[in-house]
Formats: structure tokens, C-alpha cells, sequence
């Protein structure tokens, strides 16, 4: 893994860069031996999925991945790019707009995040999209096979958590971005497991938890933690200070066992100014990459930019990001979420797996009024979108003030 301040010394040649980023082609390119990044490293194929429990089982007319949510990432009005430079570090950048028909919750489940407790239970409210406030909203969207072997990540999950979740201060509506290394596949079918009675201990409606019992393989390998030969203390791959939790905020139905900083938790909501990372484990290896945003930091009048960075235990995986920020910008509620890493490929082998997948990509447009349709599709025609990141001085003032910060650690 590149050290934080020597990617951060490298990060002042990609200011100079004249390349642009923009949103890949969603073609898929065809298995390349030559990717030192394989698919077949990270997932196996399951063919048994003898095991089913009744409440993750879908139904015969239901498709096994409703459970992560909808492959559909037009109702955030989303387009994200990915640039490797000389010194194969990459930029990915996620760009998006908070959805006006995704419901707003109340800070620590007070008002329709309310359910009550053990003693006195209330029943949870609806929120105006139909769902309750207490659910999440999830979406996700794969990457071609080349953006998988540059960086590690398979697909792209985001989650609207209009109440937020557990513990402590991070109950408070907020976007989760997930940024995961196994196939929607793998976490639908293969992570599973028996869920916490939500009678045995508070837990909020609406947010499963794998029981601390098993007897299924599947749900033993949440609690088989990566860990160094010398030191089982630490979590393999992820910073010294993470620690992961076997009880009702630690293992989740295809997420994995997560684990955090407990150190950085706000004690509560309005203490919350910073952009924490989670990390999940699954059968003793990294899975999962997330990134927590508050509400608070993309909304109203004001333009806000926040980032943060981290440093990892007995890293093996050279590809897990080092350095993200989050900017949003006041003018037309864009949200722009970036993070950096070493890449599995230099720029000409990404480049030339980029023009295999079909040459330069392009963002999509987004008609006015597609964002509320809440599952219409804009126009992507692929002409290039007048808010996209072709901005070169934004670009440039996104990547000076996250070398600024780096360079305070």
C-alpha cells in the first residue's frame, strides 16, 4: 500500500493532468488473463445454496437481488467516473443529487423514526414514498470488469437512511455509500444468515442482524475475522484503531461483519462533522468498503467540502482507498464523493482495458423533472451533461483542498 504521504506527494502531479474524468460506458469488457485483479480471487461460485431461511428466501416470482435494493441509480440523477495517473493511483468520483421524494427523518428516532422501546412498542410510520421512515432506501450499480480490476470494487451500493442507524450519534438521516469487492450474487445468495429475534433486544424496525448463534456455514462465516499471524488483535486490512462488533450494530445480512473506529462515534447527532468509514469482513476477508455521510452535509444554502483519510493494519489489499472527501455544492445540490487509492493497473493497461470496454465514456443528461419520477430514466443519450466533472477548476480545487488536508495529518 502506497504510504498517506506519498500519495499525497504524488497526488500534485495529477493537478497537472489534462485528463478529464468521465462517467465509463456500461459495456462490459471480456475476462482478460492479463488483470492481476480477478473476479475468481475474491468470489466462489456457490451452486448449493442448499440452506435457505424463511425470511430471506424470495419468493418464486421474485428476484433473489431485491434484497440489496434496485439496480437502478437514475433516481439520485447519478454518474461517476474513474481516472488512473502515471504514478497508478486512481480517482473515482461519485456524483449525485439527494432525491427531494426520499423522506426525512427525525434525529435520534424521535417523530416517525419512533418505534417505541421493549416496554412500551409503537408501531412504525409510513413515510409519504410509501415505505416506512425506518427502512432504508437502497440502490446499487455494477462497474465493468476493467473498474473491478483497477480497484478492487465490483459494484456500487448507496443507501438512504432516513432515520439513520446505530449506534449513538449516527442516528440521523444520512447516505451510506458501500463500495463492494464480491458480486451482488455472492451477497444475495451466499451471504445469509439466521437473524436476531428482534424480542430478545432492541432492535430498530426495519434493520436485520445476524444472530450471534449459527449453525448454517454461511452464517458461521460472519464471525470468521481476518487477522494477522502475530497480532490477532487487529482487523487485516483495515486501521489499527477498527474493531469489529459480533452483536446488533456489527453483523448484516449481505454486508458482512463490520467493523469501526469506536474511538471517532459522536455522542450525538449534532456532534457529527466528519465523514466516518465502516468496514465489513465475510469468511475472513474484506468485502466491504463504506463511507457514512450526514444529511447535514449536503443540504441547505451553503457549499461544503469535507474529507478524511486512513491508514491500514498488515495491508494485503493494495487497491482499499487511502483518502475521500465529500463536496456539495449549494448552486444545484450536487454531491460529489471522491476517493483515491493505489491501482491494480497503471494508466496504459487501464487505458487500454477502458477503450476494450468501448472507448471514452460519456455521462449521461438527465431531463428536468426525471430526478422526481423516482425510476424513469433520463436521457442517456450520451451527450455530455453540462454539471459533470469537466469542470477542470473544480476538479482542481476538489483535489488541492484533499492534499491540504493530507498534508495536516
Amino acid at each position: 500500500m502506497v504510504s498517506f504521504r506519498s500519495s499525497c506527494v504524488f497526488y500534485f502531479a495529477m493537478l497537472w493532468s489534462s485528463t478529464f474524468l468521465a462517467r465509463p460506458a456500461f459495456s462490459q469488457v471480456e475476462d482478460d488473463p492479463g488483470l492481476s485483479q480477478k473476479k475468481d480471487d475474491l468470489v466462489e461460485d456457490d451452486p448449493g445454496l442448499s440452506q435457505k431461511r424463511d425470511d430471506l428466501t424470495p419468493l418464486p416470482d421474485q428476484d433473489p437481488l431485491d434484497v440489496l435494493g434496485k439496480e437502478d441509480m437514475t433516481t439520485l440523477r447519478s454518474s461517476w467516473g474513474l481516472t488512473v495517473n502515471d504514478q497508478c493511483l486512481y480517482e473515482f468520483v461519485y456524483q449525485f443529487q439527494h432525491n427531494p421524494i426520499l423522506p426525512v427523518g427525525e434525529d435520534s428516532f424521535q417523530g416517525g423514526c419512533d418505534f417505541g422501546n421493549l416496554d412500551v412498542p409503537r408501531d412504525p410510520i409510513v413515510a409519504p414514498d410509501g415505505l416506512l421512515y425506518l427502512e432504508p432506501r437502497r440502490f446499487y450499480e455494477r462497474f465493468p470488469d476493467y473498474v473491478w480490476a483497477t480497484m478492487g470494487f465490483n459494484h456500487i451500493g448507496v443507501d438512504w437512511l432516513p432515520c439513520g442507524r446505530m449506534p449513538s450519534g449516527y442516528k440521523t438521516a444520512q447516505y451510506d455509500l458501500s463500495f463492494f469487492r464480491v458480486t451482488p450474487e455472492f451477497r444475495a445468495e451466499t451471504m445469509t444468515c439466521k437473524l436476531k429475534e428482534s424480542d430478545s433486544m432492541t432492535i430498530v424496525p426495519g434493520q436485520e442482524f445476524c444472530d450471534t448463534e449459527q449453525e448454517d456455514p454461511k452464517g458461521m462465516n460472519f464471525f470468521v475475522v481476518p487477522a494477522a499471524i502475530v497480532n490477532r488483535e487487529p482487523v487485516v486490512n483495515m486501521p489499527k484503531e477498527f474493531t469489529h462488533r459480533h452483536l446488533t450494530d456489527g453483523p448484516l445480512p449481505h454486508i458482512g461483519l463490520r467493523s469501526l473506529n469506536p474511538d471517532v462515534i459522536p455522542d450525538k447527532p449534532s456532534d457529527w462533522n466528519d465523514v466516518p468509514v465502516f468496514m465489513s469482513s465475510y469468511a475472513g476477508k474484506l468485502v466491504m468498503w463504506q463511507a457514512h455521510i450526514p444529511y447535514t452535509m449536503i443540504k441547505g444554502g451553503k457549499r461544503q467540502f469535507h474529507s478524511n483519510a486512513d491508514r491500514y493494519f498488515e495491508t494485503t489489499i493494495p487497491t482499499i482507498p487511502d483518502t475521500w472527501s465529500v463536496k456539495y455544492n449549494e448552486q444545484d445540490g450536487t454531491v460529489q464523493f471522491t476517493i483515491v487509492g493505489k491501482a491494480e493497473m497503471c494508466r496504459g493497461d487501464y487505458e487500454r482495458a477502458q477503450k476494450i470496454a468501448g472507448g471514452p465514456p460519456v455521462f449521461p443528461t438527465y431531463e428536468e423533472g426525471s430526478a422526481g419520477s423516482g425510476g424513469k430514466d433520463g436521457d442517456k443519450s450520451g451527450s455530455s451533461s453540462t454539471r459533470t466533472f469537466r469542470n477542470t477548476s473544480s476538479t482542481t480545487i476538489l483535489q488541492m483542498a484533499m492534499v491540504l488536508f493530507a498534508l495536516t495529518q
